[in-house]
């Protein structure tokens, strides 16, 4: 009899229950007349009527753009800001770059004046003669400073070197980018399911605090019952508000990265998450991949030029004890406007010496001191290859465990389905109580998140250990994503 009550008993509360006035947050259950529903079932049929892209937007109260990760990557490399600031550096570096290889060429000047003369010459203090005379000149200089001792060679190979630095600056940045829009997107895509399954919780903590409100009036359930329900009601719209706000907060992220307006309301076009295969199925050692950053990473490569480029400044300032040649050549065209202009020509050589500045201590001081700058440039270099080395192994070692950890999230997915079914089946047939029913469907909730969140780790620590080791790019992400 008790258990052919407490049937009656939950029917009646499907039947009669209807609730009005509530929005989709407030209470995404809206109750309506099915004969017969088992709990299950009647969990089931409302979460299948969700639209979640629908229910995203009115939460966020944004109209949204649906994005996949190719077109992400395609307009964040783009529209990114940093790659353009990386590339105007480099732009203007190669300039400066031309810009020294201009000191070889000689300097070239050409002055003239005309002067009108007219007037009376007085000799003796006798008025001898008048006179009007228009003179001309015309002086064309060509200066070359033959290297400036030198200084003229280093600069250059010094501009060359940041040049360069700068060129490999920008190519780490796209690989950076590139490796960041992955990232960003995966997390949008987390967040975005996170809010599917803390939604459907909801739903399910919902129907459960109105069953226990209702076995408590009937006489077949507890206050304790009732509070419990509501409790987990209330953690259900927490766990909600926040996988919203993570979402919020993911796209304005993706959405700066990628150069867009930062408000817009990013949507992933994925309703599912599926593991990327980016590295091969057996993984390469850590040396392997050590060796490969080591030829492959452009941001070492750009601390080496930078290194070389330093050092070519401390053999610009070691050029101050070097003697200066300079070699002049003028050719002069003077005269009259009455009578003929003549040319003439001068070449001179010069050759000038100074022990350094200020009595030599100020050169020595300056090489000290770029010596030390050198050291400094060596020891970060030698750390960034430190980093390097640590973002590998973690890398390396977070791709092992999250690929186990996905393997074991999955199966208790699998288990944490069937316990529900198990739960409901007993409750429903007066063998269980709405604890286990509850205690069941949390388990299966966090099951979801964690096995969703290990798959989105395994993507990320993969791309990661592709852009550790320098071979990170679009087209290897593009050539193993299918939506």
């Amino acid at each position: 009899m008790h258990i052919v009550s407490k049937i009656l008993i939950i029917s009646i509360f499907f039947v009669q229950s209807v609730l009005a006035k509530e929005t989709l947050f407030d209470n995404p259950i809206l109750l309506k007349e099915e004969k017969g529903c088992k709990l299950s079932e009647f969990c089931e049929k409302y979460i299948q009527d969700i639209d979640i892209e629908k229910f995203i937007k009115q939460e966020i109260e944004a109209d949204y753009v649906v994005v996949s990760l190719d077109e992400c990557l395609d307009v964040a490399l783009k529209n990114n800001f940093d790659i353009d600031i990386k590339d105007h550096t480099y732009l203007s570096s190669k300039y400066e770059y031309q810009n020294s290889l201009s000191k070889f060429l000689p300097i070239l000047n050409a002055t003239s004046y005309i002067a009108d003369y007219r007037g009376q010459i007085l000799v003796g203090g006798v008025l001898r003669d008048t006179f009007h005379e228009t003179a001309l000149s015309v002086n064309i200089t060509a200066e070359h400073h033959l290297t400036e001792g030198g200084k003229q060679i280093f600069e250059s190979k010094a501009a060359k070197y940041f040049s360069k630095a700068q060129k490999h600056e920008f190519t780490f940045t796209k690989s950076q980018v590139v490796f960041l829009t992955v990232k960003y997107y995966y997390q949008m895509l987390l967040a975005k399911i996170n809010i599917e399954i803390y939604l459907r919780n909801l739903i399910e903590r919902n129907a459960q605090y109105k069953l226990a409100l209702n076995l408590e009036k009937s006489g077949f359930g507890t206050n304790f019952d009732v509070v419990r329900s509501k409790n987990e009601s209330a953690q259900a719209k927490i766990s909600l508000y926040k996988a919203l706000s993570d979402f919020r907060l993911s796209q304005t992220r993706l959405a700066n990265l990628m150069g867009i307006k930062v408000e817009t309301a990013l949507m992933p076009f994925e309703d599912d998450i599926n593991p990327l295969n980016l590295l091969d199925e057996k993984l390469v050692s850590v040396d392997e991949l050590y060796k490969q950053a080591l030829s492959n990473r452009e941001d070492l490569k750009s601390f080496s030029d930078l290194i070389a480029y330093e050092k070519q400044i401390k053999n610009v300032y070691m050029t101050d004890f070097f003697p200066k040649p300079l070699v002049n050549f003028q050719q002069q065209f003077q005269g009259t406007l009455n009578h003929s202009v003549s040319p003439n020509y001068i070449i001179a050589g010069y050759l000038s010496w100074m022990p350094g500045e200020n009595c030599i201590m100020g050169t020595l001081t300056k090489i000290k001191a770029q010596k030390e700058i050198i050291k400094i440039k060596v020891l970060e270099y030698q750390n960034k290859l430190r980093e390097i080395e640590q973002q590998i192994v973690d890398a390396y070692v977070s791709t092992g465990f999250n690929k186990k950890e996905m393997e074991v999230a999955k199966k208790r997915v699998e288990y944490s389905n069937q316990s529900v079914k198990l739960a409901m089946l007993r409750f429903n047939h007066g063998k269980g109580i709405l604890l286990d029913v509850i205690q069941a469907q949390s388990q299966m909730t966090q099951a979801r998140v964690e096995y969703v969140s290990a798959i989105i780790k395994y993507n990320i620590s993969q791309s990661e250990l592709l852009f550790a080791s320098g071979r990170i790019d679009k087209e290897t992400i593009v050539k193993n994503y299918h939506p």
